[in-house]
């Protein structure tokens, strides 16, 4: 199969795909210090799929209290613009493809979102900005998804390899050319999200490489590697990225309470995908 360039891949429409117009005006947001909460709400209040997913998760046990909202302008007020910007991303984004062949939506989406959880948690203990945390780790492998839409047969054939034991970053470069990491970061680029972010989706897999270093980066990479972990003992494990927890400050006892929370609690955005 010929290798082909990110620019090729993203030449053909059927590979870009669209999202909600709220969500591309949400995306603007955050780079603007002067972002007023309300305004986006009512941007968001025109969209009524969106609307009605954003006061689901508003209402939810993770972000309700004991009275419900009944607006985006409540939900606004109450969780403030961050935690709101990220409930309309996720309302968006999983509504992108209703379906995938041969590929488990809801699996993908529940993995993202708990490496999101994850990458929120590890965020605080680093002092990083835990929304932003989150952002990210939704996002991590969003390129991912994208291959599989776009180019299902070479999906297959690279989920086969992986399969049989070959490494998917290897896999992806014979195949593709390129990783999901970078499609990602490049979709992140054309959507026009902030560098942070596209850098931490395409450094992800090589944190302690790539210059600058990114700490985002570098969270969403932990994270991933705790989501992945069947269970989680008292003792660190030996392949635990030692060098990345000593940049970030986080131990082994911190990070496998925020695996033990995840793992318990879930997410509250899994209620998008109709549990």
């Amino acid at each position: 199969m010929s290798k082909k360039s990110l620019e090729q891949f993203f030449s053909r429409p059927q590979n870009l795909p669209q999202i909600p117009q709220v969500v591309k005006e949400l995306i603007e947001t955050f780079d603007d210090p002067d972002t007023d909460v309300r305004s986006v709400a009512k941007k968001i209040g025109m969209d009524a799929v969106i609307t009605a997913n954003t006061l689901k998760l508003a209402n939810s046990a993770r972000y309700g209290r004991s009275r419900q909202v009944a607006t985006v302008n409540d939900a606004a007020v109450r969780l403030g613009l961050d935690v709101l910007r990220n409930m309309v991303l996720a309302a968006g984004l999983v509504d992108m493809y209703p379906s995938v062949p041969h590929f488990d939506l809801k699996g993908f989406w529940q993995q993202a979102f708990n490496v999101g959880e994850l990458c929120r948690l590890l965020a605080g203990k680093a002092q990083c900005d835990s929304e932003l945390g989150f952002t990210c780790g939704m996002l991590h492998n969003i390129g991912e998804l994208i291959i599989h839409a776009a180019e299902p047969e070479l999906a297959a054939e690279l989920d086969s390899r992986v399969a049989a034991g070959e490494a998917r970053a290897y896999a992806e470069h014979a195949v593709l050319g390129f990783t999901y990491a970078e499609v990602g970061a490049e979709l992140a680029n054309r959507w026009l999200f902030p560098e942070v972010i596209q850098l931490a989706i395409r450094n992800q897999r090589v944190p302690l490489l790539a210059e600058p270093f990114s700490q985002y980066a570098a969270l969403v990479y932990m994270a991933a590697y705790l989501e992945r972990q069947e269970e989680a003992g008292e003792d660190q494990p030996v392949d635990w990225p030692l060098q990345l927890a000593i940049k970030l400050k986080i131990d082994w006892t911190f990070a496998r309470d925020a695996w033990l929370k995840v793992k318990e609690e879930g997410s509250a955005y899994s209620m998008l995908l109709g549990e």
